[in-house]
């Protein structure tokens, strides 16, 4: 950390001091210091930055006079240390989302150097490449960039101006078919499979490569994908991952399929039948209660959907009638049953995927 304090206080307005066994690191008028320890770890380095690009700290300029260069270098942890330490005022902040992508990407062996790596521009600051530094430095490992020197700073606002490319794009990619929606459910299987629904959140860094993973793993899910889009105002990826779930309780997809048919067209059921009761919770029926419908954006209501799709499934299979559908907000999604003697599906169920129990 030594270098980070020189570097710091060769701007003009800092100051510091020794402090235990590690620096006081002092702005004009401020009267908060930045403590500094002798020794850090990536992730504490990475903090440290963003807490002095929040003093409006602001790195000296280096002129670069030659003409724009490209090539490709060797980055090791210490030369990233010192880029993220020349980060200009109009770079965005940084997402801790995205770095966190990155790194991931880097533990994992995913890393590939591409043309999109490092820029500097005239003044010598960091003008692209501050999420896979950042990363770099968490990971403590040497990286192969493509890097981009003398780059006139006016360009800076024609950069990423187009569209990400999603996992959809990959698998369309690779002759996938209804590629967005079989991604979507992969990412929600992944995060089934990896943590609990208390703690799902809107964005995890998942790779392709995780994606990729789980489809090998999971290949019937894209029959799924087909069979498990019946309801409007549901969300696809939740009621594709029930389906799945389902079907593997029933060791087949043949009663999920038809009793998602069912919710599509509304036929067959008998009142109190939770599918029915389900199918009109969203979409407005006789026993919805309007007032408790769920919405179906975010995170949250991926879950709910989940939860009511499970619950009417699991009612079904006991043979529970139900005359309203809620989702409290203590919800979870419960493991998915195998029909039961006392089933209500209205369709003949062959004896091999009839039997009372969790699977």
């Amino acid at each position: 950390m030594a270098k980070f304090v020189e570097i710091v206080c060769s701007a003009t307005g800092f100051s510091m001091s020794r402090h235990d066994d590690g620096w006081k690191i002092q702005k004009e008028n401020s009267t908060k210091p930045i403590l500094v320890p002798e020794k850090v770890t990536g992730e504490e380095y990475v903090d440290f930055v963003q807490k002095l690009y929040r003093t409006n700290w602001s790195p000296t300029p280096r002129i670069w006079t030659g003409p724009p260069s490209l090539s490709f270098e060797e980055i090791t942890p210490i030369d990233a240390c010192e880029l993220l330490l020349r980060i200009p005022w109009y770079q965005r902040s940084m997402e801790e989302r995205k770095v966190e992508e990155w790194a991931g990407a880097m533990v994992r062996g995913e890393w590939k150097t591409t043309h999109q790596g490092l820029a500097i521009d005239q003044q010598g600051m960091l003008y692209d490449g501050q999420h896979r530094l950042a990363a770099q430095v968490i990971v403590g490992i040497t990286l192969r960039h493509s890097v981009a020197r003398g780059i006139e700073g006016e360009t800076f606002n024609v950069v990423d101006r187009g569209k990400m490319r999603s996992s959809s794009y990959t698998f369309a990619a690779a002759g996938e078919k209804d590629a967005f929606n079989l991604s979507a459910a992969l990412r929600l299987l992944w995060m089934w499979e990896n943590h609990p629904t208390e703690k799902w959140r809107n964005r995890y860094p998942v790779s392709d490569d995780q994606l990729k993973e789980v489809l090998e793993r999971h290949p019937e899910i894209r029959h799924s994908v087909k069979r498990g889009k019946t309801v409007p105002r549901a969300s696809a990826r939740a009621t594709t991952l029930v389906h799945y779930l389902a079907a593997q309780a029933c060791g087949s997809p043949d009663v999920p399929d038809q009793w998602y048919a069912q919710l599509g067209t509304g036929e067959n059921f008998q009142r109190r039948d939770p599918g029915l009761v389900l199918r009109n919770y969203f979409l407005g029926g006789e026993l919805a209660e309007k007032g408790n419908r769920a919405s179906v954006r975010g995170i949250q209501s991926v879950i709910q959907v989940m939860h009511l799709f499970a619950t009417a499934w699991n009612n079904t299979c006991t043979g529970q009638q139900r005359s309203i559908a809620k989702a409290f907000g203590n919800y979870g999604v419960p493991a998915l049953k195998r029909p039961g003697q006392n089933h209500l599906f209205r369709f003949p169920i062959r004896d091999s995927e009839s039997l009372d129990g969790i699977a």
